[in-house]
């Protein structure tokens, strides 16, 4: 913050936690060095442009959900903004926020709200130990689990903030459940935007049949995969992944990312929670559907293995209230096509700022 003269004696403004406090700060200090109109403006400014950077900057966040500790990415405070909208980005399955940074910070610079990213429990290893075992606690990371630990993070934003909703794949599954379970939930919502969800028949797609009949069936030669790769030297497996990313043209800093999935502990309870889409994701939740048919907007892949285009006949019964899209996007959007989705989904949200 820069110091200020007035009657040669020097003013700087203490770092507070509010604009009002800041500028209370200034009036304070009128009687010993009185302070001009020109100088409160200009301070004030600064105060304004401090706190405008403050919030475009991402933070990561840890806070307990549903009894585990979860790394949270956000830009501003979705936690306490004085009531501003907040945008809720959750993610696919394997659930690490950091692949949705690229996403969230053009959908936070398109908009200017709040975004909390926030992963699957248990897919990130975090510094609670406890957080990271499966064993004894499969409930907190099966998909019922998972809906109740979303369900804790919203409970924790802002209460006088509305909503917009972000899933992508399981995660577009997850709001569905989240509407129907809380009832309280559907007055904060503003908007809906479901990313290639994945909302009914999985084990019927074409990545499903995959993951049953071979990862599945192979579970423990996964497993013993993940150790041998968690136990090589970092440098070997720095540059295999460095060698995948070339040769798929993607970027070389997904190094890091990639890297928080081989932790053995983490591998274990991705596959536990897509065995547990396998078993439980069948029909549609038509119940919940229709009560946010109005608020939301789908996009679909034409080439998607996961959720194919063909199931979103399956919507049509609520257009027209509710919005369908096809694009030539990949599933995984995130690897190559972030700033793309973020435009297909800031242009939804901002339709819902004049309602």
């Amino acid at each position: 913050m820069p110091t200020y003269k007035n009657r040669k004696h020097k003013r700087s403004v203490p770092q507070t936690d509010t604009v009002v406090e800041e500028f209370n700060a200034i009036l304070a200090s009128d009687d010993e060095f009185p302070v001009s109109i020109q100088e409160k403006t200009t301070l004030i400014g600064h105060i304004h442009i401090r706190r405008h950077i403050k919030s475009r900057k991402m933070n990561n966040v840890y806070k307990t959900l549903n009894n585990v500790q979860t790394h949270l990415i956000t830009w501003g405070n979705p936690f306490n903004c004085d009531g501003r909208d907040v945008i809720v980005c959750i993610t696919g399955n394997p659930g690490v926020p950091d692949f949705y940074i690229e996403f969230a910070s053009t959908l936070h610079s398109s908009t200017g709200l709040p975004i909390c990213v926030i992963g699957q429990a248990g897919h990130e290893h975090v510094p609670h130990k406890e957080s990271n075992i499966l064993k004894n606690q499969e409930h907190l990371f099966d998909l019922e689990g998972q809906v109740k630990h979303k369900l804790d993070l919203i409970n924790a934003i802002d209460k006088a903030s509305k909503l917009h909703l972000v899933g992508h794949s399981i995660g577009a599954w997850m709001i569905t459940e989240m509407v129907e379970k809380d009832s309280s939930l559907q007055k904060r919502i503003l908007s809906i935007n479901l990313l290639f969800p994945t909302l009914q028949r999985m084990a019927e797609t074409q990545s499903g049949i995959l993951l049953n009949k071979l990862v599945r069936r192979l579970h423990i030669l996964v497993m013993l995969l993940f150790t041998f790769l968690y136990y090589m030297p970092t440098v070997i497996k720095t540059f295999l992944i460095g060698l995948y990313l070339k040769f798929h043209s993607l970027p070389s800093h997904y190094v890091d990312r990639i890297m928080k999935y081989l932790n053995p502990r983490v591998g274990e309870k991705v596959l536990f929670l897509a065995y547990d889409e396998m078993d439980r994701v069948r029909d549609l939740n038509v119940q919940a559907l229709t009560k946010m048919k109005h608020q939301t907007y789908v996009t679909y892949g034409v080439l998607d293995g996961w959720a194919p285009v063909s199931y979103m006949d399956d919507l049509k019964q609520f257009q027209p209230e509710m919005h369908l899209h096809e694009v030539h996007i990949d599933h995984s959007f995130v690897l190559r096509s972030s700033e793309q989705v973020a435009e297909i989904v800031s242009k939804f949200i901002k339709t819902s700022f004049n309602k």
